[in-house]
This record gives C-alpha cells, structure tokens and sequence, in this order.
C-alpha cells in the first residue's frame, strides 16, 4: 500500500505511559497505518528528527466560545500541540440569547473569564439566536483544530426567564420545562454537553453573580 504521509525519526510519546522511543509513522487515508522502521517510499516525507510526535491534545476547559466565531486560529491552544478543544465551560457563553440580552452575556464573560467586553463586542456578530443556530454558525467556519461546545447554563437562564433570570429567582415548572427543551434541542444539534457553575467567584464584570448562583451560596439553582 503506497504510503501519504511519513513522519520520519522522531521520538514518540504514544500517550500510553511507556518510554518515549524513536519510530517512522506512517500514515495512509488519513490513518496511522504503521509504526517503526519504515523503509518504503511515500508522497510526503516529514524529517522529524529532534522533534516530539505525540497524539493530539485536548484541552477539556477553554472559552473560545468567542474567539471562534471571528478567528480560524484557536490560538494559544493550537500552539501547544492541542487539536482539540471543548468551550461552553463554566456556564458562561453566547447562545441562547436574545438582542436585547447580548451585553449581558458579553458581561459575563467578561466578569467570570477575563476576556475583554470590547474585543467581545468587536468580534462577536450575533448572527444567531439559538444554540442550533450558534452551532451552524461555527460549523460553517475552519479552524485549525476541532471544536466541541457544551450548552451553558446561564445564557439558557436568561433566554428562558429574562430579567428573572438575571435577578437569580428560582425557576418555576414552565420555566425548567423550557429549558429541557432547550437542552434536548442543543444536544441533537450536536452539542456534547451541559456546563454550568457552582462558584460563588463567578461573576460578571459588573460584580453580579452569574444567573446559575445564588449569594452567599454554592448551591446550583435548577
């Protein structure tokens, strides 16, 4: 079988514990097809010599949920051998969302996260309102890794029960059945999860706790 791509003499760290060894990888249809001494001729020849091969990375906690909607480069996750990336952490992130609660969001992303509400609002296009939609939106984007988003708790509070939800009040059965649905129509859209934050530490850049907290409480509302 004639070979795509081999990485040739670099030290391998295989993720499994063992010792890091020197191999050639060769790699066929997008697949490692052969680890060792490789001696037969491929279309693509990397010199890896003094360089480290690993598996890719992924980093299970960032927010890239809006540096991805403006930027192809993940960065510095991508330069640090990460190729994959998991955002919706923490509760915190951009959909659902009405207009009318955009900033709200910005502001809590920027409270609990430290990312700059103006870069946020200078980047971010609001070309959604649904976590379905948010989601088409990225996957209409390149990036040079890939991306799993969770849906977050506190965009999903605000977008079901508004100023309520800001406010921090309990919700009432209609209020937790809209979320359900919320929830059961992101996860078919492909999300991988639900985040959301216990952390009392957490708050926006106007010094409110996020909608999933109550003061002076760790206890998640429902």
């Amino acid at each position: 079988m004639a070979i795509d791509t081999l990485i040739r003499g670099g030290t391998v760290i295989d993720g499994t514990g063992s010792g890091a060894f020197t191999a050639d990888i060769a790699i066929t249809n997008g697949m490692i097809t052969d680890i060792g001494r490789i001696s037969q001729p491929a279309t693509r020849v990397i010199d890896a010599d003094g360089a480290i091969v690993t598996p890719g990375l992924v980093d299970m906690h960032t927010h890239y949920d809006g540096q991805a909607t403006w930027a192809n480069h993940l960065s510095p996750s991508s330069h640090h051998g990460v190729t994959t990336v998991v955002a919706g952490n923490c509760g915190v992130g951009f959909a659902p969302v009405r207009p009318a609660d955009r900033e709200k969001l910005v502001e809590l992303m920027e409270g609990v996260e430290e990312i700059p509400g103006a870069v946020l609002n200078e980047g971010i296009n609001w070309q959604w309102e649904s976590f379905p939609e948010y989601m088409d939106y990225l996957d209409g984007r390149q990036f040079d890794m890939d991306i799993g988003v969770q849906i977050p708790h506190a965009p999903m509070r605000v977008y079901v029960m508004g100023q309520r939800g800001l406010d921090r009040e309990p919700a009432n059965a209609s209020d937790i059945a809209a979320m359900r649905a919320l929830t059961h129509e992101a996860m078919a859209a492909g999300a991988i999860g639900f985040s959301s934050s216990r952390s009392i530490n957490h708050r926006s850049s106007k010094g409110e706790h996020t909608p999933s907290c109550r003061p002076r409480s760790t206890r998640c509302l429902a």
